[in-house]
This record gives C-alpha cells, structure tokens and sequence, in this order.
C-alpha cells in the first residue's frame, strides 16, 4: 500500500485528488493539508511514501517545503503538481529534490502513474513538463557527447537513468557505493546537470536508454 499526503491550500483540489487516488487499491491518502508548515509536521508524524505536492502555497512555498522536508526525511518522495508550467519553476522544485512534476491539468491521467514512478525511485514529468525541461537542457548547452564521460561514467549514467539506487548500481558493476558517488558528481559536472530528472532526458536524448 502506498501511502500518500496531499498538500494544497485549494479544499476542492485535494478532495479531486483524494477521488482519484481512492479508486485505485493500492493507494492511501493518510494526510491531506493546506500549507508547507503543516505538511512538514505531519510528515514527521506520519511519514507517507509519497506527498504530492502543490508548488503555490502560504507561508512557505512547495519549493521550500520540499527542500526542508528532504533534509529531515530523505526516504519520501515528493511528486509536484502544479499549474505553473514556467521552466525556472520546474527546475527549482526538482533542484529542491522531487522526483517528478505534473501540470493539474494532467492530473487525472497521470497522477497514478507518477506516484507509482516515483515511490520505486524512478523519476516522472508528464509529458509537457518532459517538454520545457528537454528544452532548457537544449538552451544550456548541456548536449555534451557521451564521448566525453568515461566508461565507468557511461554505465553509472545509463543505470542512474533506469531509475536504480546507487547500492544497486554497486553490486551490479561491482564497486563501492562511495564510488558510485563519485561518479555520479563528475558526471554531473561534466554534463551540467542538477539531478536525475535531468539525466534520464539526456540519456534518452543520447540514446543511453530507450524513452
């Protein structure tokens, strides 16, 4: 069972929300609350898999709720759903640690499949969002070639990309975790990327993994 906390200060939302994630089985809405200081007790309190989070809140914002959520409980996963489709948004709330963002007007189609995505470590942009963050990694400059990562780089890549753990990948290619670590820093820094919503779309652009 995936338990799930549903933050956002708009009541009708949450209860369109809650009507979504009820019919599936395997879901449980435990929480649902209205602003980032609420979500952040009652995180400590309840310690959901999953809190879907709205980027426009009182108070503190979904881009700083998250970030101070992640710091105090790393294990959660926070799936953004938001009406702002602006790019420098999207990009601070993933840079502040979700591992996927949603536009509302996707909700109804996606919003399953994304906290399924994101609660086995994987990432998920629905695909207008996959659309503007594609585009500013073109805008940046960040179509560095494969060619200039190592190989060891190439394979933590694809395998960081395919949505595994780096304990994962250090069993599967048969070194340490710290070393997986490292190179996932100097493959970052190579290719100028901030996290691995932005690595897995330049794996697929770069035919590292199939999309």
């Amino acid at each position: 069972m995936i338990r799930i906390m549903l933050v956002d200060d708009h009541t009708l939302v949450r209860e369109a929300l809650r009507t979504v994630l009820d019919q599936d089985s395997g879901m449980q809405v435990v929480a649902e609350v209205g602003d980032g200081d609420t979500a952040l007790g009652a995180a400590a309190e309840l310690a959901p898999d999953v809190v879907v989070m709205d980027v426009a809140l009182p108070g503190l914002s979904g881009i700083e709720t998250t970030r101070r959520l992640l710091t105090r409980h790393p294990a959660i996963r926070v799936l953004a759903l938001s009406t702002y489709l602006d790019r420098r948004i999207i990009q601070q709330m993933l840079d502040a640690g979700a591992s996927g963002y949603i536009a509302k007007s996707a909700a109804g189609a996606e919003l399953k499949q994304g906290i399924r995505n994101v609660v086995n470590g994987r990432s998920y942009l629905c695909s207008e969002v996959a659309a503007l963050v594609a585009d500013g990694l073109r805008d940046r400059g960040a179509a560095t070639s494969p060619e200039a990562l190592s190989r060891r780089e190439i394979q933590v890549a694809t395998l960081l990309a395919e949505g595994k753990s780096a304990p994962d990948i250090a069993a599967e290619l048969h070194i340490a975790a710290s070393t997986v670590d490292v190179h996932r820093r100097n493959l970052m820094r190579k290719l100028d990327l901030h996290n691995v919503v932005e690595l897995t779309r330049y794996a697929i652009r770069n035919g590292l993994i199939q999309p």
